[in-house]
């Protein structure tokens, strides 16, 4: 038989992580067990169809290779994944937040390790980057991220890669107009 008490703490994880309460967020490796658990099956659930996509812009970012090897640069459109009803409250957040969001993801993007922004699944990346959009709008609105248009180039002068009918962001490739 089962004790009591861990079972209560896991179904109020669980219940804070669904109701997306205003707790500070804490990266992978700060959560417990019953944390972690109720993010997954939070994530589990993604593909449902009371989930929203929220676009938070596109990104362009330098990123400095180990040991001298040069940079990289690294571009992508960056969208929100969370439950349909919080998206009334990032809505409401995110005018107040948008700059701070964009300059963690930034910052983000360029401390990552190569291998991570390297890997085809982006597993790793994905995570970071959900948890550092919750952290700053101190809130676990995002359950994951989705990118479209992700490359990785040596080269500079790579123009963005958009589908046809659009164009590229004012603001020196940072998206939006709001440059970094």
């Amino acid at each position: 038989m089962r004790p009591i008490r861990p079972l209560c703490c896991f179904v109020a994880a669980v219940l804070a992580a669904i109701a997306g309460c205003s707790h500070p967020v804490k990266t992978a490796p700060e959560m417990d067990a019953s944390e972690l658990l109720a993010l997954f099956q939070e994530r589990q659930h993604v593909d449902a169809k009371n989930f929203v996509e929220m676009d938070l812009g596109r990104f362009r970012v330098t990123h400095k290779l180990a040991s001298g090897e040069g940079q990289l640069y690294v571009q992508f459109h960056l969208f929100g994944i969370l439950p349909q009803q919080r998206q009334t409250r990032l809505t409401q957040l995110w005018p107040q937040y948008e700059k701070r969001v964009r300059d963690a993801v930034l910052s983000l993007t360029q401390r990552t390790e190569t291998e991570h922004l390297s890997d085809p699944s982006l597993t790793f990346f994905k995570e970071e980057v959900a948890a550092t959009v919750n952290r700053v709008l101190q809130e676990r609105l995002l359950v994951d991220v989705a990118f479209s248009d992700f490359s990785t180039d040596r080269e500079a002068g790579v123009p963005w890669s958009v589908p046809a009918g659009e164009s590229k962001p004012a603001g020196g490739g940072h998206g939006g107009g709001h440059g970094h």
